[in-house]
């Protein structure tokens, strides 16, 4: 069985569509960044960005817990609470927040209609911080965020977005990662899900803590309840994303481990991130045989680094000499 993952597409929708058209594979995972941009125009962009953040820095100050959408509910129907200024805010605040649901649906809207034409195998999709919930767009019936699905022999188990706020992005809308710590005690709604549901393959936004989730300059940002959840169980496969800068594929135990880094190209702190990086996954029964790194680079996609995933730990079969990518980093050891 060949799996194709994809992750972080940040609106590369012209190469999801290559991908559809020239690879073949028996199952396609789509995960999020799924979407970059909330509006098509890059003004509307900066207005929606400045006056949500300008109503967060409002909120710290007053000291106020709600969300911006529930902050500027309350100031638009009790006008009489508050002065002008922050009701003209609010009311600008909320149509801009109706424009970039109305945007980003119909973005969703057109990677269905994509589906539909060119996959020749299930695509099924997770939300990521910059995504909406799923449930509510035309991808709803493709969403595997806290949901399960069989395929041949496997178990695939799903939870999305991640433990950070996301300018530009409808934050009521969005997918919420429910883990906390509250008097020394960590919860983790995916630790849960992940126990509950025991899948062969665990797919996640979000990484475990200590799997490729270092950010430079930053460090770790994985969850500790998926981690505690992989401490005591070995599911075959963990795809992850979200840290487009640790990129790689380790095995634990019986467990591959793989963040084949951002598909959407990008501009971060870190500097512009090409993209265009996928993954090959090769799956006999229930064990992971081999993994490839792909890149599409403008029409066309390369193999970039093979890897035997059959041992104990994972091990280089060939790696292509176009490849900006070092097979000494990519392929970690235990």
């Amino acid at each position: 069985m060949k799996i194709i993952y994809l992750t972080d597409i940040h609106d590369g929708l012209h190469g999801l569509k290559r991908i559809l058209q020239t690879t073949d594979a028996d199952l396609y995972l789509f995960s999020g960044d799924i979407i970059y941009k909330a509006f098509f125009s890059f003004d509307r962009i900066i207005d929606f960005c400045g006056v949500q953040e300008e109503l967060y820095y409002l909120l710290t100050e007053r000291k106020d817990d709600s969300t911006p959408f529930d902050f500027t509910t309350h100031a638009i129907r009790f006008p009489e609470k508050y002065s002008t200024a922050i009701v003209e805010k609010s009311q600008k605040y909320r149509d801009l927040y109706k424009l970039a649901a109305k945007t980003m649906k119909e973005k969703y809207e057109i990677i269905e209609k994509l589906i539909v034409k060119y996959a020749k195998s299930p695509v099924y999709c997770l939300p990521g911080n910059y995504d909406l919930d799923l449930q509510y767009t035309e991808l709803y019936q493709r969403e595997v965020h806290r949901k399960s699905f069989e395929f041949g022999n496997l178990k695939v188990s799903g939870y999305g977005g991640a433990p950070i706020w996301t300018s530009g992005i409808p934050e009521k809308l969005t997918v919420v990662f429910h883990e906390y710590t509250k008097n020394g005690k960590n919860y983790s709604e995916p630790e849960d899900f992940f126990r509950e549901e025991l899948p062969d393959i665990c797919w996640i936004h979000n990484p475990a803590y200590g799997y490729f989730d270092t950010i430079p300059g930053v460090g770790k940002c994985g969850s500790q309840g998926i981690r505690r959840y992989l401490d005591d169980e070995s599911p075959s496969l963990v795809v992850s994303g979200h840290v487009h800068e640790d990129q790689g594929i380790k095995k634990t135990k019986n467990t591959v481990f793989i963040n084949p880094s951002n598909f959407g190209a990008v501009d971060s702190l870190h500097g512009f991130q090409e993209g265009g990086y996928f993954a090959e996954i090769l799956m006999e029964g229930k064990n992971v045989v081999q993994s490839n790194l792909c890149q599409l680079r403008g029409e066309d996609w390369h193999t970039l680094i093979e890897v035997d995933c059959s041992e104990k730990y994972p091990k280089l079969i060939s790696q292509n000499p176009i490849s900006t990518v070092s097979s000494e980093d990519y392929i970690r050891g235990n």
